[in-house]
């Protein structure tokens, strides 16, 4: 029967999901400095602790074009591997890593480039090349990276199958370490792999008791609490799995899976009253999600199961009625690809898109509502969240070329200003008429901002992006009027011109070249997407098959039990009577 094929489903998922991002770790870990030595470093460590790593990897290829960075040692060139490896630059990075992990230098710095290595060839999948540069390390590690260190040793040592050894690194990490609980949970799969059951039952206790109440840790503590459950009942020790599904939060991301198991388990055991609570807060929810679909058709299976055949069959009328409108809103969805922007508006408002509809509730109020809710699983595997962050990257770049392209008028402006003349005017006089326009302009900004000050919060949060926008044209005026101050003092006007040109023209290239690889991930992305919306659209369609045969299934023993009363020389209105009172006044339909 479908359902409990269903029921099956429900906890094996459960297991899949384990699975699915278990090594949570940064690419790039901070240096440690003290002092900074070269004003070009400087610059390379405030963007990279603004977590503005593509302008990182700029200002280090200008320092590296200016001689390089002075005075501290390997640092740098170890900063620039990391982020390459957080831009899954696996090439480079290794390329780095492994010629400063043999060179001559100190243990601290070998050390962080053999860490870092093998950390990369971890995520690459070659367990045992990176257990063998892990092993490289000799001494210390530095305290931002020992914890990790230890993590991944630990990691590395399971998955070869040395449970003992893995363990033992294990309990040598701290239990405030963020690291801990998903090491425990790492251990967990692996030993559910070996099917080791009371192993993988401790080792998911230890993750719900390294709890700290974060929102993250507690999300991890939920998938546990899903794990055990499925742990328990696959023993037949259904108190303790019941125990388990109560204490998933209700409004966490896992919520649905536990209570759709609660409910599975409720009907398994023949307590069909038990299964009504879960799948009526299911039933309120996204239809887009994969168990409050389950759900909607779950719950008149269950009125039908208690004889309450009249809910039953209205229960089967609304499902069918909900499969209908989802496979509407599923087609809005397709039509929402066919959009230009749609896949870049997507993805820029990811965070958005997750935080909003929050794996459990509705629709975010982006634009593009009709498409993010039917991806709620496809986002959290390893090859989607691969395109998002390889198309994220693309489109910074591709709005980084476009703001150097808007420049070409202003490069044009300046050299013509070497020229030596501005609309007719001396190269004098037209410095001193923009100096004069672009400081009446401040002038008036600030006149405009206190005015703006006094003015309800509606009206200032209409203006505001206004004057924004004002303030970046007058800052490009003056940078502009900067450049063209010292235009004079700069020599070889025509050598200067020329790499204006040429450098323009690189530009343009390297924007044909972003624009040709973000159509080929966008044509990915689109597939994994339409791929996603066919399981979704299959899915539905049988689960409204199944509703239609349910209500005709019902109304035709309906049908049957009348011509039987009518055979026996009863009214209908009679014999529907007690019907109607065990029922609390439901008729039959």
């Amino acid at each position: 029967m479908m359902f409990a094929r269903a029921a099956h489903r429900t906890f094996r998922g459960a297991l899949a999901g384990l699975t699915l991002g278990a090594l949570c770790l940064p690419a790039v870990a901070a240096p440690t400095v003290s002092e900074v030595h070269d004003l070009k470093y400087g610059a390379i460590l405030f963007e990279f602790y603004q977590q503005n790593y593509f302008e990182a990897l700029v200002e280090y290829a200008w320092a590296e074009d200016q001689g390089g960075v002075q005075n501290h040692g390997t640092y740098p060139e170890l900063l620039k591997g990391g982020i390459s490896l957080s831009y899954g630059l696996d090439t480079q990075a290794e390329e780095i890593f492994s010629r400063v992990a043999q060179g001559n230098l100190t243990e601290e710095v070998r050390n962080r480039a053999w860490f870092y290595l093998g950390k990369m060839q971890y995520l690459r999948g070659d367990t045992s090349v990176a257990a063998r540069n892990l092993s490289n390390i000799q001494g210390p590690l530095p305290e931002a990276v020992d914890a990790e260190y230890r993590y991944l040793a630990a990691l590395v040592n399971v998955k070869l199958g040395y449970f003992s050894a893995g363990e033992a690194v294990a309990d040598s990490i701290d239990d405030d370490s963020p690291f801990a609980p998903y090491f425990y949970f790492n251990l967990a799969i692996a030993y559910g792999a070996q099917e080791n059951s009371g192993r993988a039952i401790a080792a998911l206790e230890k993750v719900i008791d390294l709890e700290d109440g974060s929102e993250e840790l507690r999300r991890l503590g939920d998938r546990a609490r899903m794990a055990l459950s499925f742990l328990y009942a696959g023993r037949d020790d259904q108190a303790n799995a019941g125990l388990q599904l109560s204490r998933i939060s209700s409004t966490g991301a896992y919520s649905n899976r536990g209570l759709l198991g609660a409910s599975w388990m409720a009907i398994n055991e023949g307590a069909f009253p038990d299964a009504l609570g879960p799948l009526a807060v299911l039933t309120t929810r996204s239809i887009a999600l994969p168990e409050v679909q389950e759900a909607i058709l779950l719950q008149p299976h269950v009125y039908e199961q208690m004889g309450l055949n009249g809910r039953a069959a209205r229960g089967f009328i609304d499902a069918d009625h909900r499969f209908r409108e989802a496979l509407d809103w599923l087609q809005k969805a397709r039509q929402s690809l066919d959009h230009a922007d749609v896949m870049e508006l997507f993805v820029q408002n990811l965070d958005k898109v997750l935080g909003e509809s929050d794996w459990f509730g509705a629709a975010p109020s982006v634009s593009v509502n009709h498409l993010s809710p039917f991806l709620v699983e496809l986002m959290s595997d390893h090859s989607f969240q691969s395109v998002l962050k390889d198309l994220r990257d693309l489109y910074a770049i591709r709005n980084n070329l476009e703001n150097w392209q808007a420049r070409r008028d202003d490069f044009d402006v300046i050299l013509a200003a070497r020229a030596g003349s501005i609309d007719g005017e001396s190269h004098r006089q037209g410095l001193s008429r923009m100096a004069r326009q672009v400081a009446e302009s401040r002038k008036r900004y600030q006149v405009l901002s206190g005015r703006m000050s006094s003015l309800p919060e509606d009206v200032q949060e209409r203006l505001k992006w206004q004057l924004e926008d004002l303030a970046f044209d007058i800052t490009r005026g003056e940078n502009m009027l900067d450049a063209l101050s010292g235009a004079h003092a700069i020599s070889e006007g025509d050598q200067f011109s020329q790499a204006v040109v040429r450098m323009m023209a690189q530009v343009d290239d390297q924007m044909v070249r972003t624009e040709g690889l973000i159509t080929r991930l966008e044509d990915v992305m689109r597939t994994l997407v339409a791929t996603e919306l066919d399981i979704h659209q299959q899915r539905l369609e049988q689960y409204q098959v199944e509703a239609q045969l349910a209500k005709v299934r019902i109304l035709d023993r309906s049908l049957q039990d009348l011509e039987v009363i009518e055979e026996d020389g009863q009214s209908p209105e009679s014999a529907a009577a007690p019907a109607d009172q065990a029922e609390g006044g439901d008729h039959a339909i």
